[in-house]
């Protein structure tokens, strides 16, 4: 995570405002009927994610897949849906009908997952689960939270120590055909999967070598004060929904 003293954007929010930003934009991206909302959302993250120092070509390497399936979403609602105009009539019919329930298809996965991406980059676990412990949430779940959102850099990390040795021991793995999924399995998810049970095991000797969970509650960390990061984050929110609200009622 970033530190405080170069901390900017969102990485200075605080947690409960950026899990509102979450919730606003899967909402508005599921609740509206309208492409330009959607386009919105996708825009408001990438700059959101240039306000916040995040690498904008590193949260696309990772969201490579998504953006692939996003692809053939689009493609699949635009062959199958023939409602409308044609606008391609080579092989197959392709009609306006057809385009913008793709587009929509494509860009409300895209801005959900993207947003879920971002929010993992920008928001620090230990400041999460401290929040929804003074929510009245049990620690023991906020903790959960905190090995889950722990894990996502820890295995990406593995992830790349993995195919760093495969390329030292001129070991190739591909996915394109059977025999190159078993070795995949083989050589890639094999070892980061023992390596991740090997973290875990040590992570619960480790908490039951300090008692964790014996008593109902724990020492709360203080909380977070509101700041200018909070207050554009609750601007975004209320054009978003006041943006779902017009398009939904104009149908």
């Amino acid at each position: 995570m970033t530190s405080d003293a170069v901390a900017r954007g969102l990485h200075r929010a605080s947690p409960g405002a950026n899990v509102l930003l979450l919730i606003v934009m899967a909402g508005a991206v599921l609740a509206s009927p309208s492409l330009p909302v959607r386009a919105c959302v996708i825009g408001l993250l990438v700059v959101l994610a240039i306000w916040s120092r995040v690498a904008v070509r590193g949260l696309v390497t990772s969201l490579r897949f998504v953006l692939v399936f996003a692809l053939i979403l689009f493609v699949a609602q635009a062959l199958s849906i023939r409602e409308g105009a044609a606008v391609l009539r080579v092989p197959i019919a392709v009609t306006v009908g057809g385009l913008e329930a793709g587009a929509a298809m494509a860009l409300r996965f895209l801005a959900i997952l993207a947003a879920s991406f971002l929010f993992i980059h920008v928001t620090d676990p230990d400041r999460l689960a401290g929040s929804l412990i003074r929510w009245g949430i049990p620690y023991r779940y906020g903790y959960l939270l905190i090995l889950a959102l722990r894990f996502v850099p820890f295995f990406r990390r593995e992830l790349r120590i993995v195919r760093e040795a495969q390329r030292m021991r001129g070991i190739r793995t591909s996915v394109r055909s059977l025999a190159g999924i078993r070795s995949a399995v083989r050589y890639t998810f094999v070892p980061v999967l023992v390596s991740g049970l090997m973290r875990v095991d040590s992570i619960a000797m480790s908490m039951k070598g300090r008692c964790f969970g014996l008593h109902s509650k724990r020492t709360r960390t203080a909380a977070s004060r509101l700041g200018p990061a909070d207050a554009v984050v609750v601007a975004i929110c209320a054009g978003l929904i006041a943006a779902t609200v017009i398009t939904r009622g104009g149908g």
